[in-house]
Formats: C-alpha cells, structure tokens, sequence
C-alpha cells in the first residue's frame, strides 16, 4: 500500500470502521483489529474499546473465568462505563471435567456477569461448553453432561432485551427434571431473535418434541426466526411439524443435525420453506426438500449419503438437475454393499450425461473423478466443496473434475485421524502430521492410486491440477466451521491462474459460506 493510501486510510471517518470491519467472516476480525489498532494512535483510538470489545471470544476454562471475572469487577463499579457494555457479540469455547462441584466455573461466571447489567447491549451469545467425565463414579448417567441452571433464561431474557442470535452446544436436557427446553420457550423470547441453535446431549434418549407440549420448541412462535440450528431432537408428529413450518416463513437458514430423528417433512407442503437458502440434513429430509426448495439455495450440506446418492440428489432429485445459487457443497458419504434399500446409491452418470445402474451385487461407490464430474453438472458456480469418505482414483482425474468448477476456491476433505471411518486418501493415515493421533497403520499395497506422502504434497498436488484452489484443507469433523486437528494450506501461486510457489498452512476451517457472523 502506498504512503498516500495509508493516509488516506487512517483519516477515514471513525463511523465507518465498523461498516468496513464488519465485511470481514467474524473469525478473522479480532486479529485484523488489533494490527489495526497498532498503526498509529488514532486508529488506536477508534479501535479501542468500542470494535475490539464488540466481539468477544474467550476459550479455555482459564481464559473464560478470568476475563468474566475481570469484566464483572469493572461493572460492578458504579457510574464507570465497563468495557463488557461495548460486548455485542460473545462466544466461550470451553471444555469441564464434570460433575461440577463448585461454582466457579465460566457459565456461572457468564451468568453473574449478565446479572450485573454487564452485558446490556448483546445481541448474539454462543456457548460451546463441552463437559466431560472427571472419573469420579455417580448414580446419574448424566453427571458428566453439563446443565444449565434454571434462572439463566430468566436472566437473558431480564437482562439482554437485544439478543437476536442464541447458540447452546453440548448441554444436556433431561427428562423429568430441569431440562434446557422448557426453561427456553417458557418466557416470552426477544421479539428480534432471528437465530436459534440448540445441539444438546442426552444420556437417557431423544426428547419427543409435539406441538401440544407445553414448553416445546414446535408450540413455539418465533416472528423473526431466519436461522434454526437442532441435533438431538425427536418428532412423532407430522401435522406439528407442518404447523411449525407454517409458522416460520422467513427461515433462510435450517441445520439438522444427525441426532434429529423422526418425520421432521413427511407431508411437507409447497411454498413452505419458500425463503430457504441454506441447508444440512440427512438424505431422507433432502428427499423430500431438494425439489421444493434447491433453486434458491446457496449452501447444501448432505449427512449419511450412501454411494452414490450424493449426485443423484442434484442431479435427479433436485429442480431442473440444477441448483443454479449453490456456491457451497458438503457431502458426507458410506460406501459399501449394503442390500439394504437406498435410493439413488446405484447411480451413475458418464459423462456425456447417459445414466444407468451399478450391479445390484457391487453398488459401491468412492469419491472418483466420475462423481465429482457429476456434481460439477450439477453446481456450476461452486466456490467451496467438502467431501468426507474414501477416494481412490488418480490424482489427475480428481484434480480434472474438480476443474470443472470455474470458480472452486476452497477444497475440504477427509483427513487421517481415527474420527473419520477412512480417510479421503488411505496414505494420510500415516503421516507425520497425525502421529499425535489414534490413526490406523495402512499398509502400503493398500495406499491406492494416488498416495502423498504428506499434507503439503497434497495441498501442492491438488492445487496445480486445478488453478482456481486458494485453500486446501483435511478435517476430521463434517460439517463444523472449525475444525479443531485440521490440515491446512494457503496456496500461494506464481500469478493469478499460475503454478504453485508456496503452500503456507493456516487454521483449519470448514465451508464458510453462510457463516460469515460465526466462530
């Protein structure tokens, strides 16, 4: 940047910082504040405490307790202004030993900090406490399953008016005693909230979830909701589920989850769902949804798809054999030969777009050249694509399918740890980046044909075959924005379009699309 244009930069009105800051995925923007910040004193200024504090993650047990401990001391000084009121946005990512026996751990910190009037102005919360066994024995099977206390709805809804987006992961629900989703639905919710994440644990089984419950989420109006995020739920009653539908025309966003069970679409009628844009669920939801509601949608992800209904599902379910918007794909994929029903996992298309079916005795199917082709017909304006299950095809047939996609930019697949049933090349099982992990010796008559011998041979290889990648990255979780003992590379080429120079590895992330305001 020339000396003009720093200037320039600098003298920008202060009004317009959080206009340009907030263009940049919520992942990133901490960092690039705080190079901001020290630029010159007057950046230092605009910055600090108003944009630095407006997004605030805190992770770890150690970091969460001592920065809500710190907050809570400034705002329970009265007629100081504490940095807590400049907190929009809040995230803790932390994992307990559980049972808990005291109380200082960060949620009840979280909670004593809304209590104090300390964060006023927040408007999205999200919660990633994980618990886990301390090894102590105990009677209840849900000792180890975090809970949250009764009076914490009370507080957000007494004490945060502007909250608009709720994200809880990983606290338990329980039967018969204080169980999350009553204590959620039983107070009149924030007339703005527009995003509700709820993936919960339970030891003992599903929650039944019917429109007539008291308490339960599909008895539930919530004017403004665009985005609903569930796992662990289950439903018996189809004609609650299509009055819930009814109910929430303006959902642009839904994730499920592979612990929703039940008839979530069974007699799903047209135009419900009209303002669908993103989607994740199994394939028997995607069945009934694709044909309504795959014109309009800029990100599919696909749970337990089986050989090949990954591209029957864009191909022959979905409108038109198109989905025209998609710039994101994620499919998670067994394969195998099951004689088990499936439809669509015999599938195959060549590429001159003539169709068969595979033998009835070997209907398996791998992440090859031939199907990615398929889905390239399929996606033509794709820009990230994650794919989870096993490949065995030449690197220079995947590398021309995935060439297909003229605006491809970020590629995730399969990596070596033990989590995936097999990675997306068998050899990654035995790099060196994983040996921190469970991972499963392969033998090397069972490399397959193309077999790297390390992650950056990989991010190199893939990304000269097809010009357009700018990141390649192996996960082990599908589906998740961050992937925690993630491979990835930045691709640095010699020009736009050109040969690789370098691979630069960067933190691991998963399909960003649709959640740019996410940690």
């Amino acid at each position: 940047m020339s000396s003009a244009s720093a200037t320039s930069f600098s003298e920008l009105f202060p009004e317009l910082f959080p206009v340009i800051i907030g263009h940049l995925p919520l992942v990133y923007r901490p960092s690039t504040l705080l190079s901001l910040a020290l630029t010159c004193h007057r950046l230092h200024d605009i910055v600090f405490p108003q944009l630095v504090y407006g997004h605030v993650r805190l992770v770890g047990e150690d970091q969460a307790i001592s920065t809500l401990n710190a907050l809570i001391a400034k705002a329970e000084l009265q007629g100081n202004p504490s940095p807590s009121h400049c907190i929009r946005h809040l995230c803790i990512d932390s994992s307990i030993k559980t049972p808990i026996r005291t109380p200082g751990y960060s949620v009840n910190a979280l909670q004593k900090l809304i209590d104090v009037d300390g964060l006023r102005h927040l408007s999205a919360l999200t919660l990633q406490v994980f618990g886990y066994w301390d090894g102590t024995e105990g009677n209840n099977p849900t000792d180890d399953f975090l809970k949250l206390p009764s009076s914490f709805g009370t507080s957000l809804k007494t004490k945060c008016p502007n909250l608009k987006t709720l994200h809880l992961s990983y606290f338990s629900q329980e039967f018969g005693k204080e169980w999350i989703e009553p204590e959620i639905f039983s107070f009149e919710l924030p007339p703005n909230l527009h995003t509700l994440e709820l993936r919960l644990r339970d030891a003992v089984g599903y929650l039944e979830i019917d429109a007539s419950s008291p308490g339960g989420l599909l008895g539930c109006v919530i004017p403004n909701l665009r985005t609903l995020i569930l796992d662990k739920f289950f439903v018996s009653d189809s004609v609650s589920t299509n009055t819930f539908w009814r109910a929430h025309p303006r959902i642009e966003r839904l994730e499920f989850w592979p612990g929703m069970k039940g008839n979530w679409f069974n007699n799903f009628e047209i135009g419900m769902l009209s303002n669908l844009k993103y989607l994740q669920c199994n394939v028997n939801h995607a069945l009934v949804l694709l044909p309504q509601v795959s014109n309009a949608l800029i990100r599919l992800s696909l749970w337990e798809t089986y050989n090949a209904q990954g591209p029957y599902l864009l191909r022959v379910v979905a409108q038109n054999e198109i989905l025209p918007a998609l710039r994101s794909l994620g499919i998670q994929r067994e394969s195998g030969n099951s004689p088990k029903p499936r439809e669509g996992h015999r599938w195959r298309e060549d590429e001159n777009g003539v169709v068969s079916e595979a033998d009835a005795k070997r209907p398996a199917r791998q992440f090859d050249g031939n199907y990615i082709m398929s889905l390239s017909k399929a996606a033509p304006n794709l820009e990230e694509l994650e794919l989870t299950g096993t490949s065995d095809d030449t690197l220079n047939s995947i590398t021309a399918s995935l060439s297909r996609f003229p605006k491809i930019q970020r590629l995730i697949l399969s990596g070596g740890i033990k989590g995936y049933k097999r990675a997306f090349f068998a050899r990654s099982e035995n790099w060196e980046d994983y040996a921190d992990y469970d991972t499963s010796h392969i033998a090397e008559e069972d490399y397959g044909k193309y077999a790297p011998e390390t992650f950056d041979e990989a991010a190199r290889d893939l990304a000269d075959g097809c010009r357009t990648l700018d990141i390649v990255t192996m996960g082990n979780i599908f589906g998740e924005l961050l992937i925690e003992g993630g491979l990835s590379a930045k691709i640095i080429r010699k020009c736009d379009g050109g040969a690789v120079k370098e691979v630069k590895r960067i933190r691991a992330w998963g399909n960003i699309i649709g959640k740019e305001e996410e940690w």
